[in-house]
């Protein structure tokens, strides 16, 4: 089934991106525990009574990114409101229990640093949720800004990936030419490598990867130029720097009461957005029940031309073997004699 909830993640269909938090999110809920979080089996199971249950890979696997991403992201959140009411205490009783904060902190650090695995790769370093459970890594590359990219001599540029059995990813620059042919060169010549180009919010080049793939770019990506921008000859390594994460637990401090008090307006800040992104996958679940609750509707004749599509569609994505996963079990012991047989009732 085509596109059964709307991506809640718009940076990876266009080149530039939209606010920090890829999606203007429902309004903050008053209680993050607010929306029950049952398993994919339950959600469906309440539509079975009507006219019989429909599969979607797709809204199945959508489901259960959301499922995911709210438990991380609610078990977040509890975990703050905790630290908030140790904070409040503290400050109002004027009495410090340093070990006793650092360590809730350092918990909270510890799950936060955990984000990819428990959410799925639903959830990336600023709080965004990720339909397809890819979240991505963003960053910059030094000597790399549309500026330079566009004017000036025109020269070629190699990226390498450094990555065995890569080729180089090259592109022309320079010659004054417009932004956007610049952006189409990029991703051009990046696509092979799943390295994204785009424009951030501050109107500066950035880039994003996989994030499962961002630990080798961040240490082996390199440029060779032609002496203008970048020196020729053997590639040079070049500087990446990740985009900070939405919640940055490196700067709470609990010192002294002032250091505290800090603390807390940071939490405070931490749980607003904690909620937002609450919200906006809250939002993803109840788009996946309406879908349910129309596939549950559906024709059977309409039901199974939607299924072929989706199905013949997740098969023909290209490089993307993934898709066969789900596909390769179900195939097994299935003879050409079952095929025939059944295609001949």
């Amino acid at each position: 089934m085509n596109s059964l909830i709307s991506s809640l993640d718009s940076t990876s269909s266009r080149t530039r991106r939209n606010s920090p938090g890829g999606v203007q999110p429902a309004p903050a809920a008053t209680d993050l525990r607010s929306t029950p979080q049952a398993p994919a089996e339950s959600a469906v199971a309440g539509t079975t009574a009507a006219s019989g249950w429909r599969y979607s890979s797709q809204l199945n696997e959508q489901l259960t990114a959301a499922q995911r991403a709210l438990g991380f992201v609610d078990g977040l959140a509890g975990q703050l409101e905790q630290l908030k009411t140790d904070l409040s205490q503290q400050l109002a009783q004027r009495r410090i229990d340093r070990e006793g904060l650092e360590a809730r902190i350092g918990r909270f650090a510890t799950t936060l640093a955990q984000r990819h695995a428990q959410s799925g790769g639903s959830v990336d370093g600023k709080l965004r949720f990720h339909l397809a459970a890819d979240a991505r890594q963003d960053f910059t590359v030094r000597g790399m800004d549309l500026d330079s990219l566009r004017r000036g001599p025109a020269e070629t540029l190699a990226l390498f990936s450094g990555e065995r059995g890569t080729a180089a990813m090259s592109f022309n620059v320079g010659g004054d030419v417009s932004e956007d042919e610049i952006m189409r060169r990029l991703n051009r010549a990046l696509a092979p490598s799943g390295i994204r180009a785009a424009i951030n919010d501050d109107g500066q080049l950035g880039f994003s990867v996989d994030e499962a793939a961002w630990p080798a770019i961040r240490d082996r990506l390199a440029v060779r130029g032609g002496g203008v921008r970048f020196p020729s000859g053997q590639p040079q390594r070049v500087k990446t720097e990740a985009e900070p994460e939405r919640l940055a637990t490196g700067e709470w401090q609990v010192n002294d009461h002032a250091h505290v008090r800090q603390t807390l307006q940071r939490v405070v800040s931490a749980l607003s957005q904690l909620r937002q992104a609450h919200s906006a996958i809250a939002s993803a679940i109840d788009q996946a029940r309406d879908a349910i609750d129309q596939l549950s509707r559906m024709g059977e004749q309409s039901w199974a031309q939607e299924f072929v599509a989706d199905f013949n569609a997740r098969l023909n994505q290209a490089g993307d073997y993934r898709s066969f996963l789900g596909v390769i079990p179900a195939l097994l012991g299935v003879s050409r004699y079952r095929v025939v047989s059944l295609l001949a009732l």
